[in-house]
């Protein structure tokens, strides 16, 4: 270890989560080195220099651009990582294959099964730019049934989920199946985040749907909006990642990959929306805001 350095306690992140970065003695966030050079091809200057925009843009839409300056880097990290996980994939059957002591197979099944797992998140990261926006008429009500019906076969007992609806909302052009997964990525979290409550049967969990007039998106103003409401009673969103829930890889629980609400607000933002939410112990409101075309 180089001399001023200190040991980090990598056991709080995710076990999904890329080992990026670390943190030395004078409180800089320096990047690993050696691995990234290694498992990137590029300098890690050049990298550190990239990953200091997020951290540094102040655009006039912050959410938005924060997004897409995340977005982008995702991607161009998704797109490095996958062709050495091969190399090392493969490199590591072809180990195994020539092994003469099969007690060291136990080694390379380990770099194997590793490998698998960051094809499947780099898979997970790169899908939303893959899938094709296939647009139909929907109806946000009947979205909101759906990921009722999947969050209720999940969470059977102890949680209720309360239905306050705006009948006169019509009918938008969207994605049917890309605002069905958003709205579950939301409602899941919200679940999972009513484990304490769902135990002693407390938890509620409320899909609230009206209309917005005159509202700004972006730089678009639109007559009339969709606001969707998710809200539930469980404890909050953790004070120290409120302002990057939205970003990838940022989760509060453990064990979560924290892409369900990257994804989410990626799929919300090609229909010209966004999400907001607000949150303080006991009350959480992720409200999705979409414009209606009617």
């Amino acid at each position: 270890m180089k001399k001023g350095a200190v040991n980090i306690d990598f056991s709080h992140l995710d076990d999904e989560s890329l080992p990026i970065a670390a943190v030395e003695h004078n409180g800089r966030i320096a990047f690993a080195n050696s691995a990234l050079e290694a498992l990137l091809g590029v300098p890690h200057k050049q990298i550190e220099g990239e990953w200091q925009l997020v951290h540094t843009k102040a655009p006039e839409h912050p959410v938005a651009d924060q997004n897409e300056v995340n977005k982008e880097l995702l991607r161009n990290l998704a797109h490095e990582i996958k062709n050495p996980l091969g190399g090392i994939r493969g490199a590591a059957q072809l180990l195994q294959m020539d092994m003469t002591d099969k007690s060291l197979i136990e080694y390379t099944q380990v770099i194997i099964h590793e490998a698998d797992r960051l094809q499947s998140l780099v898979d997970r990261l790169l899908a939303p730019h893959r899938q094709p926006h296939v647009l139909g008429v929907v109806n946000a009500h009947e979205i909101c049934e759906r990921v009722r019906q999947l969050i209720l076969v999940e969470f059977p007992n102890g949680l209720t989920v309360v239905r306050d609806y705006d009948a006169s909302i019509p009918e938008f052009q969207g994605d049917r199946e890309q605002l069905i997964q958003a709205l579950l990525n939301i409602a899941h979290n919200a679940a999972q985040a009513l484990e304490e409550r769902i135990a002693d049967g407390s938890a509620t969990l409320t899909f609230r749907t009206r209309i917005a007039r005159q509202v700004l998106l972006g730089k678009a103003r639109h007559k009339l909006a969709l606001q969707l409401h998710v809200i539930d009673n469980g404890p909050g969103v953790p004070d120290d990642i409120k302002d990057r829930i939205f970003y990838p890889l940022v989760t509060g629980r453990a064990g979560g990959s924290g892409l369900g609400l990257s994804l989410a607000q990626n799929f919300v933002q090609q229909h010209a929306g966004m999400i907001e939410c607000d949150s303080i112990p006991g009350r959480t409101d992720f409200k999705i805001v979409m414009p209606l075309s009617v």
